[in-house]
Formats: C-alpha cells, sequence, structure tokens
C-alpha cells in the first residue's frame, strides 16, 4: 500500500522531469535556439569590439577585418609579382639607409616571459590552550601557503606588459614605441613565427635575444604576409598554410 503510495505521488513528478528535459533538449536542437544563440554571440562580439576600441585598441568591427583582408591580398599580390610594396613617409622614425615604411596601425601588445618575486612568510607566537595554539599555527601555515601560491602565479612565464601601441610596419622590421622607449624587433632577428588572422593575432619568437612578442589588430594579417615573403621567399606565400585564404584569393584575383 505505502509502495502504490509512493509510486502514484512519485510517477507524476518523474514524468513531469522527463518532459521538461526532453522539451529542454528539443528547443536546444531547433533552428530557433540556434539562431537565438548566435545572435547572442554576435552582440557579445560587437560589445568586445566596442570596448577595444573605447579603450584605444584597433577596430575590429566586420568593416575594418574586411579592409584589412583587402590590404593582405593586395600586398600577396604586389609580392607575388616581384614588386614593392608602396610606401609612405614617416617623419618621426630615423629609419635606417634603404628602409622604408609600408603600414602603421594600433594593436595590443604583449611579451611573454617569467619573472622573479619575492613575498613574506609570517611567523607566529600564541599562548594559551594546546587547541588556540594548534588553531594559530595552521592558520599561519595556511597564510603561508597562500603567499606562495600566489608569489608562483605571480613568476610563473605569462603574457605582459599588455598594452595598446602603434605598430610601424617597414620592410626590416616592426617598430613599436612603448613606455617611453622605441623598440625595434627585426624580422632577421626571429627564430619562429606564428600568424593567426582568424584570430587577428602575430606572434613572433626571437629565441635567446630577447622576449616573444604577439600582436593583435585585424592588420597582422598584412603584417603576417609581409613576415611570410621576409622570411621564407615568394614560393612561401603560395605555400604557407597559415595565409593560405590570403594567397588563394590573391591568386585567384
Amino acid at each position: 500500500m505505502v509502495v502504490a503510495i509512493i509510486c502514484a505521488v512519485v510517477a507524476p513528478i518523474v514524468f513531469l522531469i522527463m518532459t521538461i528535459v526532453g522539451v529542454q533538449k528539443t528547443y536546444r536542437s531547433s533552428r530557433m535556439y540556434h539562431r537565438k544563440l548566435q545572435k547572442r554571440n554576435e552582440r557579445m562580439a560587437r560589445q568586445l569590439e566596442q570596448q577595444i576600441f573605447a579603450e584605444g585598441g584597433p577596430r575590429c568591427d566586420f568593416e575594418a577585418r574586411t579592409i584589412a583582408r583587402v590590404q593582405a591580398t593586395q600586398w600577396c599580390e604586389t609580392l607575388m609579382r616581384g614588386d614593392r610594396l608602396p610606401a609612405f613617409e614617416n617623419f618621426n622614425l630615423n629609419l635606417e639607409l634603404g628602409e622604408q615604411v609600408f603600414d602603421q596601425y594600433r594593436a595590443k601588445y604583449a611579451r611573454f616571459y617569467g619573472q622573479n618575486v619575492t613575498y613574506q612568510t609570517g611567523g607566529v607566537f600564541a599562548m594559551g590552550s594546546p587547541l588556540f595554539v594548534a588553531g594559530a599555527m595552521i592558520g599561519s601555515a595556511v597564510g603561508n601557503a597562500n603567499a606562495r601560491a600566489q608569489a608562483q602565479r605571480v613568476a610563473a612565464a605569462q603574457w605582459r606588459e599588455i598594452q595598446y601601441v602603434d605598430v610601424m610596419v617597414t620592410d626590416r622590421r616592426l617598430i613599436i614605441p612603448v613606455g617611453g622607449r622605441t623598440l625595434s624587433f627585426y624580422f632577421n632577428a626571429v627564430a619562429a613565427f606564428f600568424p593567426e588572422i582568424d584570430a587577428m593575432t602575430l606572434t613572433l619568437d626571437f629565441g635567446d635575444r630577447t622576449e616573444p612578442v604577439q600582436l593583435f589588430s585585424p592588420n597582422t594579417v598584412a603584417t603576417s604576409v609581409l613576415v611570410v615573403h621576409q622570411l621564407k621567399g615568394i614560393d612561401a606565400l603560395r605555400a604557407h598554410p597559415a595565409i593560405k585564404p590570403i594567397s588563394d584569393r590573391a591568386i585567384a584575383g
């Protein structure tokens, strides 16, 4: 009798839960849900783009990305023909003999490295009952462990110096004013490079010479094309997988 009563009460609840779960699964597989999810993601992306621009960063909206890819395609076509890219005058840079400036844009800048961190641990002096003394010692040990863990997180190799900067692109290097200094990142010093045109990033690794640098901007697409050409030559423009969408469009055009 008790079992029958329980079943009579529980069964409708279980059925209701299963119905709700089934409805949720059906809704999440529907076109309406996917359209709603897509609109939400697009809205969040636009908000992020607006935030980046408001903070002094590059424009990253659809129009800016389209213009950047058109520029990259034009650069690729020019370099494939063996021609020189169009240069412009920059009166603030003391360029090397014969060096030419091809581009200038805003980008998010970061360097990857670890650092030494000092931290203090605290001792404890407690008087009282054994329970009180034990509690004080445990509290001190936990505090010291947290301080040590925090220092390890801060010291670990990670992207640092994150800020928005102006990037000048020449036929030999990237020139970037950072913190009151004008830094140069020469292409012939690059040990490895990682263009990510969909992520709008270009990462340059200089081996033991200096810390890696990463730039985020739609305009890194054209810079990536130039880096591939300067380091690998014309044939690499056609073969390098990272810029294949650009080179395919250049060849088709």
